[in-house]
């Protein structure tokens, strides 16, 4: 069992500290027992920054129904839903991509994320974190669970990002239609693991346990410093080399500067009706 009071001061040895911005992404299973379950882990990040800080978490959706921001769920982890549906929180308008916010700088990072032309780049609370100097701290999940890599993708221009026409979210004026288009939106797999060699060799993580969770702290600078460079040498650097992997196949060849077409991998035998492949071709535009 873990308390509140020993998170806190596992979080203070990872250099989490009073009046710092700090992204989260986590998963409550992996820390095992908590005293008090996710609101505590909730308290905890809190009085770690302190009445100065911020804390942020990704609270992203689906996109197959409207998007309500007070109602619409977090669909990664109990934690970050228990955070959003805190009454100081704020939460984002974007449609796939949102963030909740408590703390000094939460309107600062929410605000006008519905107008932002795409939901993880410029102008987005994705962006404003990296200004502010964040951190990001993956509690118990890794870089393939970090939202940031989609920044990453988008600031580097990753040509294998599409576009979609969505279900619009509650407040769409009608007269713009029941669509909602996202732009260099980042369906399917990646390999992201492969930035962590590169990210210790520059000193831009830190890493230790919480409970039984393993957990890594990132500077947000350093962090988009090291993955740029990498894009920069390699268009396909976060992609695997699986064969069998559809989407990083066709990804690797869009990034050789060939065209993004999903057609050579129609009937690919996939069966599954949610496949991120399938619904994509389904509901993708052009532009």
């Amino acid at each position: 069992m873990i308390d509140r009071a020993e998170i806190r001061y596992a979080l203070e040895l990872m250099d989490v500290r009073p009046g710092g911005v700090l992204l989260v992404h986590s998963a409550l299973s992996s820390i095992g027992r908590v005293e008090g379950g996710a609101d505590a882990v909730v308290d905890a990040l809190l009085d770690a920054v302190g009445p100065e800080g911020t804390i942020v978490m990704s609270t992203l959706t689906g996109w197959s129904a409207p998007f309500d921001p007070d109602r619409t769920p977090s669909a990664v982890g109990l934690i970050s839903e228990r955070f959003r549906r805190r009454p100081e929180a704020l939460r984002s308008r974007h449609p796939v991509h949102s963030v909740a916010a408590i703390g000094r700088r939460a309107a600062e990072v929410v605000r006008g994320h519905e107008d932002c032309a795409t939901g993880c780049g410029k102008g987005t609370p994705y962006e404003t974190l990296i200004r502010l100097g964040a951190k990001v701290l993956l509690l118990g999940v890794d870089l393939d669970r970090n939202t940031m890599m989609h920044t990453l993708e988008e600031l580097a221009g990753a040509p294998y990002l599409l576009r979609l026409d969505i279900p619009a979210p509650t407040w769409w004026p009608p007269e713009r239609g029941d669509r909602f288009p996202l732009r260099k939106f980042p369906p399917g797999h990646r390999d992201f693991l492969s930035l962590t060699p590169r990210l210790r060799a520059e000193g831009a993580l830190v890493e230790g346990r919480i409970g039984r969770a393993v957990v890594k702290v990132l500077d947000l600078p350093k962090f988009v410093e090291v993955g740029l460079a990498a894009l920069a040498e390699d268009p396909s650097a976060f992609l695997c080399h699986n064969p069998a992997c559809a989407f990083c196949r066709w990804a690797r060849l869009a990034a050789a500067g060939g065209p993004v077409d999903l057609a050579p991998f129609r009937g690919h035998g996939c069966g599954d009706p949610t496949c991120e492949i399938c619904r994509v071709e389904e509901n993708r535009i052009d532009g």
